[in-house]
């Protein structure tokens, strides 16, 4: 009897030991990083954008500015640059036909950080969807980027604006203008 309630008390004791041993940590999933910022960019179109449907490549490169980070102090990010080549499989001044994108797109972001630092992000999956006259751009941070990994990417370019193109296009479409190779983007993106 005396053997057993060694024997018993040796393995509570062992089992004791070997539970406070191993540490029992909380897993917490990381909460994802919201980023929205302001994006101003050249444009240009290979071959010229013009009142008929056809192939077009668009190589996009400007800053991204007035960022509002949710991830704060030295490592937020404040602003950037965004580089973009996108192929066309259609594309035109007429807002009635739709743009068709080619698979294969990606975007890449090169951020400047608080602390004075950058880093980078590459966005693939880029696909467009457009609403009256109106485009959004979407996409997702490739897993090895170094920063915002896996965030989704919603990009709202307001053709409504201002912007240069617009008028553009309107002389195009009335044959009084001559097809268009380089305009300007304005975008407010967000990542989250």
């Amino acid at each position: 009897m005396l053997v057993r309630r060694t024997v018993s008390t040796i393995l509570t004791t062992i089992t004791a030991l070997c539970a406070s041993a191993v540490p029992t940590a909380t897993v917490h999933a990381a909460a994802p990083e919201v980023l929205n910022c302001l994006t101003n960019a050249a444009v240009h179109f290979s071959p010229p954008l013009s009142a008929t449907a056809q192939a077009v490549t668009v190589t996009i490169a400007g800053t991204v500015s007035g960022c509002t980070d949710s991830q704060t102090g030295a490592t937020a990010i404040t602003g950037g640059r965004v580089t973009t080549t996108l192929h066309f499989a259609s594309l035109s001044c007429n807002p009635l036909l739709p743009a068709t994108l080619k698979p294969g797109a990606s975007a890449a972001f090169t951020w400047n950080l608080a602390n004075g630092t950058r880093a980078g992000s590459t966005v693939t999956g880029l696909a467009l969807s457009q609403i009256a006259g109106a485009g959004t751009l979407t996409g997702t941070v490739t897993g090895s980027s170094p920063r915002l990994a896996g965030e989704h990417l919603t990009s709202l370019l307001n053709i409504d604006s201002d912007q240069p193109i617009i008028d553009n296009c309107v002389d195009v479409l009335l044959g009084i203008g001559a097809p268009i190779a380089n305009s300007t983007l304005t975008a407010d993106i967000a990542f989250g």
